[in-house]
């Protein structure tokens, strides 16, 4: 049942995709009209010795080779061999394909069978009976068993985990290289030396070699069509064996050495030969070639497929891998025209189209049919730059030496000789007045009828430049005039001129041409992009960019649903229902397709400065230089397929995660997420865009990118998704997102209980620092009372100190007046005892405040001693070991200040500068200590490259208990005490610091002695 559901989804898609394509290599059309691409061991594939290719049922290409097989997604190639894949012997693959499970079988050179599944590589083991080490060739059948060629030991089945030999005596020693089963259950067998077998029912039912009219017994590939021939490839050519059996010779791939044949869906058979890629066409009887194209040799073809694109895949044994697209583009070259390097194109009224190169002559070109005009003047290799044919069948030529005017074989020049105010004319234009228009480098344009100048118009006359690029004519007379740094005019049919500029300073825009919508509105074609042209001014038009740098040349206007730009990198197709919704503001950016190589263009870069051309027949011709590419919109149809998108890879910390299950856990403290995908379309895989969105992280889209590869960091714990969706190089979207779900785990400390446990803990401490809050106050109460009783006693003591020797002064004096003269000496020597008990009690108290608030004590400061005992005090700290410290010394002088308020100074700054740093967050951790001693003052310097000090914190970090941070640890008195010292030291200190960078403190103090001195 789940075998035939795949299949039904299988063909669903099968469908969709054949619905929904344009088919691809009509044999009607010439094989030779393709364009190709290439990838080889320089693109990253592990060698360009190359085996197979395949289409896996996801859009993934697996290619095989000597040196490991590989898988594409149009991002990246990703290669598997014995360095990465024990179970391998040898790197050698030679085949892959795919069961109807998605499990993809592997023929290895050396190890047997290797299986894919659900992202794991593994060896195919039977339960009974061998398999092969060496396996070439291998078919899965619509019944389910599988059948393995090998190298000289024939054929194996293998049917529900059994391994069975075939025994077919002509074939048991023979390598097969090909297998493949028909419509009646047959199955075919390809060998090299043997001829072609068909077994049925295991059973040899049909053995042909050279002597049934085989070309040759080596048979390197085996295809049937839908009409029921089976293609046989050879090493001398290619035959077929009829539905009545007949084995016939195709009649030009004869003596061919052919490796590979595929079938395509116009029932086609591609023969891929050592010398080419052939097609042949039963129904048209037709063979084709092509040995290559754009520098590319199809040369030892070894593989073909057809992707879901529709186009060709091949391998070469010496070439890679190469991607074949049938190109929409026709190109007119060399032999047929003169030079490859065009300059212009113009359809005259006589059906025919004139080309202007680089060489002497006019190309002439009407259908399959080339001719020539000659041009007898010199034009000094530069070649014809600009043709109006003019309706007399005369010819206006705009050339480097001057205007020609080639009437038959007679040639008149109009240059410097004969008044014009230059030779180098690039434009010609005739309007509606029959006036002709003359626009050169240097001077300026031209006006001119009837074989004289009528009027020049240069930087002195209307315009502001005398290069002019282009001309262009409105319905209602008007002539648009762009230029070289000198804006766009317009000029009236009165000969007003009105010019605008793209911004205030027009030096170095150059307007290439101009391409009306209507009166009023044009298209501006300029080296800085395209501009809007509304009759008012210039406005730059915002494009969606794909990282290239692009000059625009030329817009053309294909009368129906598209423009198309011309630039160096190729040829953009904009839809016109985007162009309106960007002038009206829908959307910011208007998105296109890029035509270039790889839709089959010879040259990618058109021709600067150059006008394109809608012909008549609604084709549209550029100048390129490869020669003229030709376009027709009608055949530039565009799938409307979106592609799918897949998660390629999910790695976090260089781990790949399993893709295929539903959820995946990663361990708490992965730091690096790597998502990598892509957008299965092989078209212009450089083009493919996506959008992304990790859910649970970001609630926004990202804007379209063009790498499949995006990388977060540090995701906290919790659950994500992550969605990418894709697009094609025609911007269609699937709007349906692939997606990978996972967890990201907490660390033990971020889980709830945790949080939980944290609280209690927490509501514990305040208890206990509440509790001993109280202690700690009753204790301070106690403390107090006891002070207080001192202070009591104190003052009682002092006061009883004090009042005591007055008392006994009062008393002498009382009894000196009293008592007998003979005794007054007596007394005067006890009031005398008294007052000295007095004072020196009052000496004692002054002496205790001096105590309590030393003075300045100046000596001489030793600052290598200080520094290093504060660096010492400081070794045993955390930062200390992390941190680079430099201290430099410039000692000119003496320093003299007082030492120890000196040392408190510089222990709070470079204490501050170790502890608060964040060694592990800069790449040099440093402290840098700098102390230069002049005769007046010294200068110390602190510098570290720490967390510094936001800007908001700077006016404050000197105040009394101010901390610039929660995370600091010091009380906030620090820089306040520094700041009071220094004012006593005579001194100053000023701080700079940046976040994030470091800080620096500059401390200046002065030298007291010479202050004193002063």
């Amino acid at each position: 049942m789940r075998k035939l559901l795949v299949f039904v989804l299988l063909g669903i898609c099968i469908a969709k995709t054949v619905c929904g394509q344009v088919s691809e290599f009509d044999p009607k059309d010439p094989i030779q009209n393709i364009s190709l691409a290439q990838w080889t061991a320089e693109d990253g594939l592990s060698s360009n010795n190359l085996t197979h290719v395949f289409q896996d049922s996801k859009g993934l290409l697996w290619i095989t080779s000597f040196n490991g097989v590989m898988i594409f997604d149009g991002e990246r190639v990703e290669i598997y061999d014995i360095n990465n894949l024990d179970l391998l012997e040898t790197d050698g693959f030679y085949t892959v394909t795919e069961d109807s499970n998605g499990i993809i079988y592997l023929g290895s050179q050396g190890s047997g069978i290797i299986k894919y599944k659900n992202g794991v590589f593994s060896k195919v083991v039977s339960e009974k009976g061998h398999l092969p080490k060496s396996v070439p060739s291998i078919l899965v059948t619509q019944s389910g068993p599988i059948y393995i060629g090998s190298n000289n030991q024939g054929i194996f089945k293998l049917s529900e985990g059994n391994a069975e030999w075939i025994d077919v005596p002509a074939l048991n020693k023979s390598t097969v290289s090909s297998i493949k089963e028909d419509s009646q259950g047959r199955i075919w067998v390809a060998t090299e030396g043997q001829g072609l077998f068909c077994l049925k029912n295991d059973e040899l039912e049909r053995h042909i070699s050279v002597s049934d009219g085989l070309h040759d017994n080596y048979v390197e590939s085996i295809a049937h069509t839908d009409d029921g021939l089976l293609m046989i490839a050879t090493t001398k050519g290619l035959q077929y064996v009829d539905a009545s059996g007949v084995l016939i010779s195709i009649e030009g791939l004869t003596n061919v050495y052919i490796n590979y044949l595929f079938v395509d869906q116009w029932n086609s058979v591609w023969a891929g030969a050592e010398n080419g890629l052939a097609r042949w066409s039963k129904n048209l009887n037709k063979v084709d070639w092509v040995f290559g194209k754009q520098g590319i040799d199809l040369v030892r073809l070894s593989s073909i497929m057809m992707d879901r694109e529709n186009s060709l895949w091949l391998t070469s044994s010496r070439m890679g891998l190469v991607r074949l697209k049938e190109s929409k583009l026709t190109n007119l070259t060399k032999p047929h025209l003169s030079s490859n390097r065009i300059n212009i194109i113009h359809e005259s009224w006589d059906g025919k189209f004139y080309i202007g190169t680089d060489q002497n002559q006019l190309d002439v070109y009407k259908g399959d049919v080339y001719e020539k005009v000659e041009i007898s003047t010199d034009l000094g290799g530069n070649g014809v730059r600009d043709i109006y044919h003019d309706d007399d069948g005369s010819f206006w030529l705009a050339t480097y030496v001057g205007i020609i005017h080639k009437v038959g074989s007679d040639e008149t020049v109009y240059s410097t000789d004969n008044g014009m105010p230059a030779n180098n004319f690039r434009l010609v234009i005739k309007d509606k007045n029959g006036v002709l228009w003359f626009g050169s480098r240097s001077g300026g344009l031209v006006k001119f009828k009837n074989g004289e100048i009528i009027e020049i118009l240069n930087n002195e006359n209307k315009l502001e430049s005398n290069f002019i690029l282009s001309l262009t004519e409105s319905s209602d007379g008007k002539l648009l005039i762009g230029t070289h740094s000198g804006g766009l005019s317009v000029l009236s049919q009165s000969g007003e001129v009105s010019t605008f500029h793209l911004k205030e300073d027009d030096a170095g825009v150059l307007l290439f041409n101009i391409d009306l919508i209507n009166d009023t509105e044009a298209i501006v074609t300029a080296n800085v992009g395209l501009l809007h042209f509304d009759s008012n001014r210039l406005e730059q038009i915002n494009l969606s960019s794909d990282r290239r740098s692009k000059t625009y040349f030329d817009l053309v206007d294909d009368g129906k649903d598209n423009f198309w730009v011309t630039t160096n990198l190729g040829v953009l197709q904009m839809d016109k229902a985007d162009w309106n919704s960007y002038i009206n503001n829908e959307i910011e950016q208007i998105p296109y397709t890029v035509l270039d190589e790889n839709s089959g263009m010879n040259n990618k870069e058109c021709t600067g400065a150059t006008r394109s051309l809608l012909t008549s027949q609604g084709k549209i011709m550029v100048p390129t230089l490869g020669g003229v590419c030709q376009i027709t919109p009608d055949k530039l149809q565009v799938s409307e397929l979106p592609p799918d998108v897949l998660i390629r890879n999910v790695i976090i910390d260089e781990v790949k995660l399993p893709l295929e299950a539903e959820f995946s856990l990663v361990e708490a403290g992965a730091l690096r997420y790597i998502f990598e995908f892509a957008a299965i379309s092989y078209t212009a895989p450089e083009r493919n865009q996506f959008s992304y969105i990790l859910e649970g992280f970001e609630k926004e889209w990202s804007n379209p990118e063009y790498s499949g590869r995006v990388e977060y960091t540090n995701l906290p714990p919790g659950k994500y998704t992550f969605k990418v969706k894709g697009a094609n190089e025609s911007h269609i979207w699937n709007e349906n997102p692939t997606s990978f779900s996972f967890t990201v785990e907490p660390f033990f400390y971020q889980t709830l209980w945790f949080y939980l446990l944290l609280l209690f803990l927490i509501i514990g401490i305040f208890l206990i620092i509440y509790k001993w809050r109280i202690s700690f106050i009753n204790r301070q109460n106690i403390e107090l009372k006891k002070v207080n009783a001192e202070l009591d006693r104190f003052v009682y003591s002092a006061s009883h100190e004090i009042r005591s020797p007055l008392s006994s002064i009062l008393g002498l004096i009382n009894l000196a007046r009293m008592g007998e003269p003979e005794k007054q000496l007596e007394y005067y020597d006890h009031i005398e005892k008294s007052v000295n008990r007095l004072d020196d009690f009052i000496h004692d108290i002054v002496d205790y405040s001096r105590n309590a608030r030393l003075g300045i004590e100046v000596e001489a400061v030793d600052f290598e001693k200080t520094i290093s005992n504060i660096l010492e005090d400081i070794s045993h700290t955390q930062n200390f070991g992390a941190i680079q410290c430099d201290v430099n010394y410039d000692m000119k002088s003496q320093f003299f200040s007082d030492p120890k308020r000196l040392k408190i100074v510089l222990s709070n700054i470079i204490t501050n500068a170790f502890k608060h740093h964040q060694p592990d967050r800069v790449e040099r951790p440093y402290v840098s200590i700098n102390v230069e001693v002049k005769k007046n003052l010294a200068l110390i310097t602190v510098k570290d490259n720490g967390p510094g000090i936001e800007n908001k914190h700077m006016s404050k970090v000197f105040k009394m208990f101010y901390r610039a941070t929660t995370r600091s640890e010091g009380s906030g008195l620090g820089l306040y005490i520094v700041e009071e010292t220094l004012a006593k030291l005579q001194g100053s200190i000023v701080v700079k610091s940046k976040q994030g960078k470091g800080s620096t403190f500059k401390i200046t103090v002065r030298n007291l002695k010479v202050l004193q001195e002063e």
